[in-house]
């Protein structure tokens, strides 16, 4: 279908912010900042690797569309390419341009960062060719995560150390929970007879979503880390509550997941004494929640 070149302006914008899923997008910021922020980076230091790794996602966003664009066509036709609102041609040189761009920021940001930049964008190519029928996509998508935190540290140090990578896997366990809630959206819910029996079977994402929570609170962190943590705790079991409880609502579920980042990275950072940036956090949390009411984050 071709483009609708006589759309209004404001109506194609809004059809590329929607392939951009921009209301997710301060979650990368703030993983940046919690990355830099554990190795005593500066925000000068973190900035340009944070906008960086943000226009990589962003450009896994719009490629996550070209390439479910045949079945798109016949699941999502609303969306802004199968609807033609968004020439194909035009989101693929937007890709191409976000990547290139966000490679010259992780430039700019200096040390080993542009190596790190080098095996994000590999892994996010990675997963948006192969999420379908990769049973391990969760695990894929939770280390592109790891690698913001882990290439926002490169910005800074050489060698990133023990306390961004033990940060780095539990931010990957985290988002591989969610994203397996994510890939059970289009699955019809099955009588209660028919649901896998054991807290194991039905409950084991919960563990991987939790376990940032459990070790804020038992790794022996000051109260202020608690604290962060019991607003994440809390903001997780209500997100959750939309999976297992009575209104099963997988999208939503997801969303408020996502903006649930931003409260662990407000851990992270109250870990790392960087208290200075712990509002930025909890400004990004409500930034991607008010952001997801008008733009669709999944």
């Amino acid at each position: 279908m071709a483009a609708s070149s006589a759309a209004p302006w404001s109506v194609r914008l809004r059809g590329h912010l929607s392939l951009a899923r921009i209301s997710n997008s301060p979650t990368v910021m703030t993983n940046a900042l919690a990355g830099a922020a554990l190795v005593g980076g500066t925000g000068g230091q973190a900035l340009p690797a944070a906008i960086g790794m943000t226009l990589f996602y962003t450009a896994g966003m719009y490629l996550n569309d070209l390439l479910d664009l045949q079945i798109d066509r016949r699941e999502r036709p609303e969306r802004p390419l199968p609807s033609g609102l968004i020439a194909p041609g035009e989101a693929w040189a937007v890709t191409s341009l976000l990547f290139v761009v966000g490679f010259a920021l992780l430039l700019l940001a200096g040390g080993r960062a542009p190596l790190g930049g080098v095996v994000l964008a590999a892994l996010i190519v990675l997963y948006d060719v192969w999420h379908k029928t990769n049973p391990l996509s969760p695990v894929v998508m939770g280390a592109t995560r790891a690698l913001v935190y882990l290439t926002a540290a490169l910005a800074v140090t050489p060698v990133p150390g023990v306390t961004v990578t033990v940060w780095a896997l539990l931010l990957a366990a985290y988002t591989a929970g969610l994203t397996y809630v994510a890939k059970t959206e289009g699955r019809p819910q099955r009588p209660q007879s028919q649901r896998p029996q054991g807290w194991a079977a039905r409950y084991w994402p919960v563990a991987l979503v939790a376990a940032p929570v459990i070790y804020a609170l038992l790794g022996g962190f000051a109260w202020p880390v608690w604290l962060a943590a019991l607003v994440l705790a809390a903001w997780t079991v209500h997100s959750l509550g939309f999976v297992y409880g009575p209104r099963r609502n997988i999208g939503a579920s997801v969303g408020k997941m996502i903006a649930g980042m931003c409260l662990l990275d407000a851990a992270v950072l109250a870990a790392a004494g960087a208290w200075a940036w712990l509002p930025l956090a909890y400004a990004a949390f409500l930034l991607t929640l008010w952001w997801q009411q008008h733009i669709k984050g999944t």
